[in-house]
């Protein structure tokens, strides 16, 4: 990619200036449309959400149609690292005394079981997107931290949770540094590329007759006659039912959707692929790594070798922002030398206030998911599967209560101050 680009913050750069671009498979196939479509259910959104969704419903014959401004995998699902990992970055007590008895124990289990749906997926349809069964290193970064995630290791365990603490000599011969000395591995989740695993599910749902149309913005959608109406571009759909898969880039079309989360940044730089000698010596066994500052690092190679260091918040702004990254890595390997970054770009995250995924129904017949918090993967797609179950008409007992949406408390301000506290921390005291 090109570094002049003038990348401020806030800014999102296309697709094309992602490492994952570099070792994605083709896009799914087009659909074209006519100016009136009927279907069953129209979603609108191309993530992992709506796909997972659109391909449920075809494999059990409904006819869906799937509405994405952009192209496939454009938003936040082709932009992550690509780690898959059960649940939420809350232990299995603190969800339940968010959601309570029954709703917590159904969510702790379901999703913890998420990572294993994405894993069925991949095996299923021979979707080619180089699958890694190391686990995820959750590493602490100071000491109160290292006891959160003892405590949460604990409380896993007692579920039956394949989960385990690394410490010491031993967690730096995964890591090859010495900055952290603790960390959770949870041996359910594992690494993808994303992009290449959101093309290869999308092409498989439209070989059971999905229909997906890509560079169309919904921009009315109104109930009539116990039915919908959309209009997308030229074409006017109507269908049954409609869900609803857009999270933080959720618009003007729905703004209760777009008021329910705040969206945070995400940004990641990503070099040339290492020489061999080099990747001995930074994460040697291949793992990949997020550690528990408020505003997480995250670490982890490509198909290819190329290293990915990234955070929360928005692109630094400036063309000097890839000193940010030599920092950074620095930071967390003293003995690195000042690598070229080739690859820089950027993406949104939907926060809730509870740090849960919330489900509502704006309107009867209108579903929604949103608000997974930086773990989207395996959670989108158990939520995509049961918004699609839900659509055709099944009676669920699910994870999260269904509700009518509700604002972000004080969300304008809100925001502000999470993009000045995050910039803040993210360029002091992470470092520190």
């Amino acid at each position: 990619m090109r570094l002049d680009l003038p990348l401020l913050a806030g800014a999102e750069p296309t697709l094309g200036h992602c490492m994952w671009s570099a070792t994605a498979g083709p896009p799914p196939p087009e659909a074209t449309l006519g100016a009136e479509e009927r279907c069953d259910v129209l979603i609108i959104g191309g993530g992992f959400n709506g796909v997972t969704a659109g391909l449920k419903l075809a494999q059990a014959g409904a006819r869906a149609i799937l509405i994405e401004a952009r192209e496939i995998g454009a938003g936040s699902t082709g932009r992550n690292a690509g780690m898959v990992n059960p649940g939420q970055f809350l232990g299995p007590e603190e969800i339940a005394r968010h959601l309570g008895p029954d709703h917590g124990r159904r969510f702790v289990t379901e999703l913890g079981a998420a990572p294993a749906m994405v894993r069925a997926l991949i095996a299923e349809h021979a979707i080619a997107c180089f699958l890694d069964d190391r686990p995820i290193i959750r590493a602490a970064h100071s000491s109160g931290a290292a006891r959160v995630l003892h405590a949460q290791t604990e409380a896993w365990q007692r579920l039956g949770a394949d989960v385990v603490m690394v410490e010491g000599h031993d967690l730096e011969a995964l890591t090859g540094s010495r900055r952290y000395g603790a960390a959770l591995l949870d041996r359910r989740g594992f690494t993808i590329q994303p992009l290449a695993y959101i093309r290869g599910l999308a092409s498989a749902a439209t070989r059971f007759g999905l229909r997906i149309a890509t560079g169309r913005t919904v921009t009315g959608l109104t109930a009539k006659n116990g039915t919908w109406l959309a209009q997308a571009g030229d074409c006017t759909i109507q269908a049954d039912k409609v869900i609803v898969s857009t999270n933080a880039y959720s618009g003007d079309l729905l703004p209760e959707l777009r008021e329910e989360i705040m969206p945070l940044g995400a940004f990641g730089f990503a070099t040339d692929p290492l020489p061999a000698a080099w990747r001995a010596r930074i994460f040697p066994q291949g793992h990949s790594l997020y550690d528990t500052h408020k505003v997480p690092l995250f670490f982890r190679y490509d198909p290819e070798g190329r290293l990915m260091v990234g955070c929360i918040g928005f692109l630094p702004k400036g063309l000097d922002s890839t000193g940010w990254a030599d920092r950074a890595l620095r930071f967390v390997f003293p003995q690195a030398p000042r690598f070229p970054w080739r690859f820089r770009w950027s993406g949104r995250l939907g926060q809730t206030p509870d740090r849960l995924p919330h489900f509502v129904e704006p309107r009867p017949g209108l579903l929604a998911t949103l608000g997974c918090n930086g773990r989207g993967i395996a959670p989108n797609t158990y939520f995509g599967a049961m918004l699609a179950r839900l659509a055709l008409g099944e009676t669920l007992q699910t994870p999260l209560p269904r509700t009518a949406p509700h604002a972000y408390p004080n969300r304008a301000l809100a925001r502000e101050g999470y993009d000045a506290a995050i910039r803040l921390y993210r360029n002091t005291l992470l470092f520190t």
